[in-house]
């Protein structure tokens, strides 16, 4: 259940506007592009290692996404991913409230670890908790993997 939500921080946190072929199936649609996203951070200098295909975002744990350096790759290369953010756009409200629900818990659950995050918002700069998340904190990535486990 969480994965799913950190999906959604991470393709709610990045802008859009190219996209890989249609005639791969969505996961594997997905999974390439997550890829493909990668490669680009690391070729901008940003060293992410490769998505797990149920945690994309797992790309992020021990990265610094407040850096001036990672702002700059991500502006680069966050174009990769416009086909992932324009499905997630086309969910239906019921989708679109389960994963708000489901941020709400990850909120909770972080909250309990000791981490404090704001009530999520979808969409907004920095992902659905803002940029205020520091992965690069071994607690925070702790927490996070956690409350990833609990979700389960």
């Amino acid at each position: 259940m969480f994965r799913s939500s950190m999906v959604v921080c991470l393709a709610l946190a990045l802008s859009a506007c190219a996209g890989e072929a249609p005639q791969q199936p969505p996961q594997q649609q997905q999974g390439s592009v997550y890829l493909q996203y990668a490669q680009c951070m690391r070729d901008n200098g940003v060293p992410v290692p490769d998505p797990r295909a149920d945690d994309p975002s797992a790309m992020y744990e021990g990265v610094d996404t407040a850096s001036a350096a990672f702002e700059s790759a991500d502006r680069t290369c966050g174009a990769i991913l416009a086909d992932v953010v324009q499905e997630r756009q086309k969910q239906d409200p019921e989708q679109l409230k389960h994963q708000q629900e489901e941020l709400l818990a990850l909120a909770k659950c972080l909250r309990e670890q000791g981490i404090q995050v704001p009530d999520p918002v979808p969409g907004q700069p920095g992902g659905a908790f803002g940029p205020g998340l520091d992965r690069t904190d071994p607690a925070t990535a702790e927490a996070l993997k956690t409350c990833a486990t609990a979700g389960k």
